[in-house]
């Protein structure tokens, strides 16, 4: 019956849609379908209880492609994210450095995962500075590994102005905490606790930033430049398939550049990962050089892909100043980008 013309108590179907192209749709929205319509049945008192016909009959609308379980959660590395940006400014020698090293510490070692702390003297234009790379590695059972990696700290330049960073370091710091959870989950479903492909390892860096406001070759990347430079001498770079680095994708406004110093094999890779959920147009619509945490890899010849929203808020706005909050990040970027990198990696293991 028309709704203009339904009373209190009497029964009613209402329907409702959701557009699910909308970039940062709602909550509730159920994704890998153009359009979604919800059936309620209402009723005196509230909900009216729905027969198991109808609920099968429901269920049948909805594809099975469409099931919520089937996507990353999103909304639960968004969590992690505002926890760990809440700590505040996490800039090096800053007291807000220390709490982050131990927000990361503390969880994995909680979860009792395979947590490596990578400690290092950098030498910055302010003399020497304690940092600390963390790699939280989940094995597999083929030989060779896959890194993730993100920076955490936020820049010491930028240390009076309560800069938070939660784009540029929070969201890919709670993004890769998502991940872990999904690798931890799929390695515990099998007899031996490993994954059914390459390792895994999740790396945190520090010291992405420069010290300085001016970005030079020797004042930034000193976390990863570290660490490759020690992976080299010991051997680990030759066991490493690809290198694949998160930066400031938790953007609402997703928009994923493709970056010219990245090995041009995994970026289709990427793509392909990206088509599969109709992710295209979040990704690689522009092109420029990005000068990141995967250059030291790069350099040594390890195949490596930035994966950076480097346009955040109108003309860049954003970027490095103190309206970099949590109130920019959104719940479905990180879905989007967790949904490719688990899908990069599944790609990966079939070569």
């Amino acid at each position: 019956m028309p709704f203009s013309s339904w009373k209190p108590g009497a029964p009613c179907l209402a329907f409702e849609t959701w557009d699910t192209t909308n970039p940062n749709p709602p909550s509730r929205r159920v994704l890998g379908a153009p359009s979604l319509t919800r059936l309620c049945l209402c009723g005196k008192g509230g909900v009216a209880r729905i027969s198991t016909l109808l609920l099968a009959a429901l269920t049948l609308m909805i594809p099975a492609t469409a099931s919520a379980q089937q996507h990353f959660d999103g909304a639960k590395a968004f969590e992690y994210a505002r926890q760990f940006v809440a700590i505040g400014p996490r800039w090096p020698t800053g007291p807000g450095h220390a709490k982050a090293e131990d927000f990361i510490r503390n969880h994995f070692l909680r979860l009792h995962d395979q947590l490596q702390q990578d400690q290092f003297i950098a030498n910055t234009p302010i003399g020497p500075v304690p940092m600390c790379n963390f790699i939280v590695r989940f094995p597999g059972v083929k030989p060779g590994v896959i890194v993730l990696a993100t920076h955490y700290e936020t820049n010491y330049w930028l240390r009076n102005i309560n800069y938070v960073g939660a784009n540029d370091g929070g969201s890919t710091t709670g993004l890769l905490l998502g991940l872990a959870d999904r690798l931890r989950e799929q390695a515990a479903r099998s007899k031996d606790r490993k994954l059914d492909g390459y390792s895994v390892w999740l790396l945190f860096d520090d010291g992405e930033e420069s010290i300085n406001p001016t970005w030079t070759d020797s004042d930034s990347l000193y976390g990863t430049r570290h660490l490759a430079a020690k992976w080299a001498a010991d051997g680990t770079l030759r066991n490493i398939k690809a290198f694949i680095l998160a930066d400031m994708i938790g953007d609402k406004s997703l928009d994923i550049q493709h970056d010219s110093n990245s090995t041009p094999w995994l970026v289709s890779l990427v793509a392909q990962a990206a088509k599969k959920f109709g992710y295209q147009r979040y990704f690689f619509q522009t092109t420029e050089g990005i000068e990141d945490d995967h250059l030291p890899f790069v350099q040594r010849g390890v195949p490596s892909v930035d994966v950076i929203d480097m346009d955040y808020g109108p003309n860049d706005s954003y970027h490095h100043t103190a309206q970099d909050t949590m109130d920019k990040v959104g719940a479905y970027s990180l879905t989007v980008d967790g949904d490719v990198f688990m899908e990069t990696i599944r790609l990966l293991n079939q070569q």
